[in-house]
């Protein structure tokens, strides 16, 4: 097919009068003759325009595949960084955050007291909460709404999900994903691990310990992850530009690590059945507990 330019060039030749007649106005009915002429090619150009539109590189590759997978355990290696992942996908799966109001430990002691109880595919330890219990930043469970937006790094991010939908973005997008989507669950935290595909400055290379996050490829593909002794710039190296358990990393946030990171794989999964959770670990806030549809 002949290119946008040389299609606008050809029709660009065809409305010039010939210099070898004097011009004079055309009739009506040469008029509406000439725009009849001209509509095959106006609409070839729009096509081609549009084609070329759709042909645009996208801003990340989801795969080939038209149906999801279900869901599974991974131990890979990234990095030199041991990554327990469980890979989901949105179309199948929900994923809720389960705050107890009352403080740490107030109803659920840990991952798995939560997920076996829930009958889950998997439950993890949620977001940052404060020396009172209250949550760092906003959370949003079951449709209610508790603490507020905060400015910390450590809340510079928020993973939500809605019926139909799970969403990873900065906070600069927080008030707008509120008022468009609004959202059943929602948790704030952070930092930002990987963001569309890029690694994020300024992470600390300090602090060697377990680490719990979420990754996606931008699209239905999800991993919930644990992280075993690293930094966090070290697992933004592990996390950015990889393809982990099927699964380029477009966007990775940061949940509360070390003494609070808690993974519980049901034993449904292939290889699960597994708690990651050290003995001196304190009791948290909230969990994000993956369930089927």
């Amino acid at each position: 097919m002949a290119s946008t330019k040389s299609i606008l060039l050809s029709l660009i030749k065809k409305m010039k009068h010939p210099t070898s007649r004097p011009y004079s106005p055309p009739r009506e009915n040469h008029s509406r003759k000439r725009l009849e002429r001209l509509l095959p090619s106006t609409a070839l150009i729009c096509c081609a325009l549009a084609t070329e539109t759709l042909a645009a590189p996208r801003a990340i590759s989801v795969g080939q595949e038209t149906s999801p997978k279900p869901p599974s355990y991974t131990l890979v290696t990234s990095e030199g960084v041991r990554l327990h992942l469980i890979h989901f996908d949105s179309r199948l799966h929900q994923l809720s955050v389960i705050d107890q109001v009352q403080g740490p430990a107030s109803q659920w002691r840990d991952s798995k007291h939560l997920g076996s109880h829930k009958n889950a595919i998997a439950c993890l330890n949620g977001g940052f909460f404060q020396k009172n219990g209250q949550p760092l930043g906003l959370v949003i469970s079951n449709g209610q709404r508790r603490g507020a937006n905060h400015s910390s790094s450590l809340a510079s991010g928020f993973v939500f999900s809605t019926a139909h939908h799970i969403g990873m973005a900065r906070r600069a997008s927080l008030s707008e994903t509120l008022r468009t989507h609004r959202p059943k669950n929602l948790l704030q935290t952070g930092p930002m691990l990987s963001y569309q595909g890029e690694s994020v400055q300024g992470l600390s290379s300090k602090e060697w310990r377990p680490r719990s996050f979420l990754a996606t490829d931008g699209s239905y593909r999800w991993l919930m992850g644990y992280a075993e002794n690293t930094t966090l710039q070290q697992l933004g190296v592990a996390l950015t530009g990889k393809n982990l358990a099927g699964v380029p990393i477009y966007h990775a946030i940061n949940l509360d690590g070390g003494r609070s990171s808690d993974l519980w794989v049901s034993p449904q999964l292939t290889q699960g059945g597994k708690h990651l959770r050290a003995f001196w670990n304190k009791p948290v806030r909230n969990f994000l507990l993956l369930t089927t549809k």
